[in-house]
């Protein structure tokens, strides 16, 4: 049995989604300047990548973050080395969650 979320929960999911369009102009920043030659700033994109993923599904915003976690993912193994920093593959990967946070604004 489904219970209705309480006003105060239905708040902050839609505090959550109203802030999404910042996140991912931060995001967008965050992309342009990492890049393998500057780790922090790598690391800074995947973080903020990583958070985005978990908070969107804790918020039940659940294609954001299985899309963040793709992108995820990918910044992870480029940080461990096991693979190479793409910036075009990055873009594709962050133009998806765009989409995901679009639709989800649609709603």
């Amino acid at each position: 049995m489904n219970r209705p979320l309480s006003p105060a929960l239905q708040k902050l999911i839609a505090s959550y989604a109203e802030a999404l369009p910042e996140k991912l102009d931060n995001l967008r920043q965050t992309h342009i300047t990492s890049s393998p030659v500057n780790p922090d700033a790598l690391q800074t994109y995947y973080t903020a990548v990583h958070q985005l993923a978990g908070s969107a599904g804790s918020y039940g915003f659940r294609p954001i973050s299985e899309s963040a976690r793709v992108l995820d993912r990918y910044l992870s193994d480029v940080i461990a080395q096991e693979c190479d920093y793409v910036p075009e593959r990055a873009l594709a990967l962050l133009d998806d969650v765009a989409a995901r946070i679009a639709q989800a604004g649609d709603e």
